[in-house]
């Protein structure tokens, strides 16, 4: 069986891609996310995603070393979705080249708030950069699914993208800064 190294940014969004790729590949987590706005929301979220992958005995992997810092990744990226796309996902793409993976997808791509067409065009030059195969697929159609799945096991369900923008988007519409 190929084995799939799937960058997974939440537990809901990481069901609805086993929803569709369980019985095709031995699916790996990887969890690279300093994008997520604020340390709390952050460990929930790394929490229930380590949960699931123990549930399902899927190994989970993470940067060695890595340290949370909001600051540091909000200075390198600027929060614009493009840019946070392109630094998560391009240490998915290597870690998943460097560990002999057969491919690396996203659970991004199973969300329907996220820029569709900008991850796979990211996930296909990284893939070409890197000489790795990504697996493009539209989960999309998996999302609700796999979210009530969580709901109904007691999973963390976030309320908002990730970072400080999408933050106050969810929490403040409407109110003048």
């Amino acid at each position: 069986m190929k084995k799939l190294l799937l960058h997974i940014c939440c537990a809901p969004c990481g069901a609805s891609v086993l929803k569709a790729l369980k019985d095709d590949f031995k699916i790996s987590f990887f969890w690279n996310n300093p994008n997520i706005y604020n340390l709390n929301e952050y460990n929930n979220r790394k929490d229930s995603a380590k949960r699931y992958a123990q549930e399902l005995g899927v190994e989970f992997f993470q940067l060695d070393n890595f340290e949370y810092d909001y600051q540091l990744w909000k200075n390198q990226s600027n929060e614009i979705c493009s840019n946070c796309y392109q630094l998560r996902l391009k240490e998915a793409a290597a870690f998943a080249k460097n560990k002999g993976f057969d491919f690396f997808s996203t659970s991004l791509l199973s969300s329907p708030y996220q820029k569709h067409n900008i991850i796979k065009d990211i996930c296909a030059e990284l893939a070409s950069n890197l000489s790795v195969e990504f697996l493009y697929r539209d989960f999309r159609e998996f999302f609700y699914a796999g979210k009530n799945e969580m709901r109904e096991k007691g999973y963390y369900l976030q309320k908002y993208c990730a970072c400080e923008k999408s933050y106050f988007e969810r929490f403040h519409r409407g109110e003048k800064k």
